[in-house]
Order: C-alpha cells, then structure tokens, then sequence
C-alpha cells in the first residue's frame, strides 16, 4: 500500500508543471483587400531556444503564418519560396527565448506538502513569464530591419497552486500574444 500511495504522489508533483506550448491562435482584425506592401513575406528561419523546441516549432511557425496573414500587412506569407517565380520578397527570421520561473509561499504551502498532502488548499503560487522575440527583416536578402520585442506577465494562484494551472498558462499565452502583436506592429512602422 505505502508503494502505491508514493507514486500516486509521484505522479500528482509530475502533473503540477505549467505548459509552456502556449501559441497565441491569430485572429482577422486587417482589411485583407488593402495591404502595407504589394511584396510577399516568407517566414525563414525560426528557431525557439528551449529544450523541449521541437514539440512546438512547427504550431509557432504556423501560428506567425496566421498572425501575418490576418494583420494584412503583406498579400502573401508563405513558408517556402519558389525563386523562379518570385524576384522581389521579404523574408523574415525569428528566434524566441522564453524564460519561466515559479516561486510558493511556503508558510502557507507547507502543509501541502507535509501532513496534509493534496488537502490543504492554500498553496500560494507566483508565476512569471517573459518572452523574447528577435526579428530580421529582409528585402531581397538584405537587411533591413533588426529588433528585440521583449514582453513579461506574471500570475498567482492563492488556492490549491499545484494544481490550477489555468492562470498561468492564459498568462503565457496572453504574454506571447502581447509579443506578437508588438512584433508586427514594428513591422507594419517599418515598411
């Protein structure tokens, strides 16, 4: 029985971590018909510099696809570029860094811990979130913009912290949205 209950809580602490593989999902708020540039934009490198990136890469990528096509700064966003029928585009490369750290208030969370494993609802929990964006601009491979947007959230939990996660995630997620939307705004400034 002792081996059971060890990893049922073994396997309740394993469940407590937040999911960082918050993407914003893109929504239309452009006139379509009428863009900044009559040039297409094609997303070129990105990289995440996290240990768990190739998980998520790929929705990221697809995600600024989204983002990109809805704030109708460009007529066209693709991912990969035929070169023969396209001789003047913009390319864009981005690299992400986020950074997440979670801190308890043990004098109200320690019973939480010990005697009162899973009961005891006050379980004081701080989250905070920053993300960076550093972006290229490129005109037919030559630079012509390059900045960092980098935006922080925080959350707290008051009761039952390891468990309700819902703060924090909306956080991380609303956090990147921030960063997005900042992203393209300097984008659209800069055309």
């Amino acid at each position: 029985m002792k081996r059971v209950l060890s990893l049922f809580v073994i396997l309740l602490l394993l469940q407590c971590a937040t999911d960082l593989r918050q993407v914003p999902p893109p929504t239309k708020n452009g006139i379509l018909s009428r863009t900044k540039t009559n040039l297409p934009i094609v997303i070129g490198r990105f990289e995440i510099l996290s240990a768990d990136r190739g998980i998520y890469t790929d929705a990221w990528r697809m995600a600024w696809k989204g983002h990109l096509e809805s704030a109708a700064i460009f007529p066209n966003v693709m991912t990969e570029l035929d070169p023969s029928t396209t001789k003047e585009f913009y390319t864009i490369d981005v690299e992400m860094k986020t950074y997440y750290s979670d801190k308890y208030n043990w004098w109200y969370t320690w019973p939480a811990v010990y005697p009162f494993i899973g009961i005891w609802p006050l379980q004081y929990r701080i989250g905070e979130y920053s993300v960076e964006f550093k972006y290229k601009l490129y005109l037919n491979q030559t630079l012509l913009k390059e900045e960092t947007i980098t935006k922080k959230g925080n959350a707290e939990q008051f009761l039952y912290g390891f468990y309700k996660l819902r703060n924090f995630q909306r956080m991380i997620e609303e956090t990147n949205l921030e960063a997005v939307n900042a992203c393209l705004k300097n984008l659209e400034i800069s055309l």
